[in-house]
């Protein structure tokens, strides 16, 4: 072989290892550009997430300074679906919107068994009526009445079986043993509810049932409904003899002029004395204590925050307590359902 010839071969290879240098040296840059581009990215997308955190944070605080202004801030609208106040604002590129609502205008469902294990008929036979009312408007998938003793036997502490000889149908709670058959397995509550979404751990309610439900019953307040603010539902429920004309003189009434008083509904077309005693031992028009709903999601880019938390206004001297908070991470301005996991929850013992 001659000399050149074997230069021109040492050339060739140099060569080869050359753009082999290259190759990979275009490999590592495009890698390293894809980093930082993610990085970037990711950077973006944690600005964004803490931005609509913040702003969330923001909308809470709005709807402390309404509750804590105004006694009826929440609205008396013509949907019994809609018995709220609402708020939307725009800080930077971020959207928040603002739902307040107040629980005292529903049942409260851990009222059903008294502290001393009595059973308190008034407010099972008024959910009962309740579960009528719910049920008028379908003729299939109804709420059943098997539902109620199974809630008691959630809330109180003993373990027998609860049955309510006066229902007629369904009538049979379920203890432990029930609960810990399923899979997965988990023992029965013995004591009241946190949250109104435990419901959906209770034998018999089922996603469509809690759907149905979540608008006319709360897990708060001393068990007396805010006649001012109670769904229409809630109202037809109050007294067997309740007909939605009535309820709807009532409605439109308090849509006026709020009621001062549980007395002044004596005035009101079609209050009978046996309707009457009723709303009275069920209801009030001031309670001592106002419980409120916040819904406040924030939206920015691709992604969201929304806080639920539930808030308690002393009426003697506007202090308010926040006894549940809750934060969930959605993407853009899609609200998580509240029995998400994995998410940021504080409760007060209350």
């Amino acid at each position: 072989m001659t000399h050149a010839a074997k230069k021109s071969r040492q050339g060739g290879f140099i060569l080869v290892v050359v753009l082999g240098i290259i190759l990979m040296l275009s490999v590592l840059l495009l890698s390293f550009n894809g980093t930082c581009r993610a990085n970037l990215r990711s950077a973006d997308t944690f600005e964004s997430s803490a931005q609509a955190l913040n702003t969330a944070k923001a909308g809470l605080n709005i709807a402390i300074a309404a509750i804590r202004n105004d006694n009826d801030v929440t609205s008396i609208a013509d949907s019994s679906d809609d018995l709220a106040a609402k708020y939307t604002f725009d800080i930077d590129d971020t959207h928040c919107s603002v739902t307040i609502t107040e629980e005292n205008g529903r049942l409260n469902i851990n009222t059903l068994k008294g502290s001393q294990g009595t059973l308190n008929r008034s407010a099972v036979d008024l959910f009962l009526r309740l579960i009528d009312t719910l049920n008028k408007p379908h003729s299939t998938s109804l709420i059943s009445y098997g539902i109620v003793p199974a809630i008691i036997d959630w809330i109180d502490l003993d373990g027998e079986i609860t049955s309510l000889p006066f229902i007629n149908q369904t009538n049979l709670g379920a203890e432990s043993d029930y609960y810990t058959a399923l899979a997965p397995p988990y023992d029965c509550g013995n004591g009241p509810l946190n949250i109104l979404e435990e419901l959906l751990l209770i034998k018999g309610v089922t996603p469509d049932v809690f759907n149905r439900l979540r608008n006319v019953l709360t897990v708060y307040g001393d068990g007396k409904i805010n006649i001012n603010t109670a769904p229409e539902q809630v109202i037809l429920s109050l007294s067997e003899n309740m007909d939605q004309a009535v309820a709807r003189v009532l409605i439109e009434r308090r849509k006026f002029e709020p009621f001062e008083t549980i007395e002044e509904i004596k005035a009101l077309p079609g209050i009978t004395d046996d309707i009457y005693k009723t709303i009275e031992a069920a209801a009030v028009a001031k309670p001592a204590n106002r419980y409120y709903r916040v819904a406040s999601l924030a939206a920015a880019g691709s992604t969201g925050w929304q806080i639920t938390a539930i808030l308690r206004k002393n009426m003697a001297n506007a202090a308010i307590d926040v006894i549940l908070y809750q934060e969930f991470q959605a993407p853009g301005n899609q609200a998580p359902a509240l029995t998400s996991t994995g998410n940021k929850t504080w409760q007060s013992d209350v």
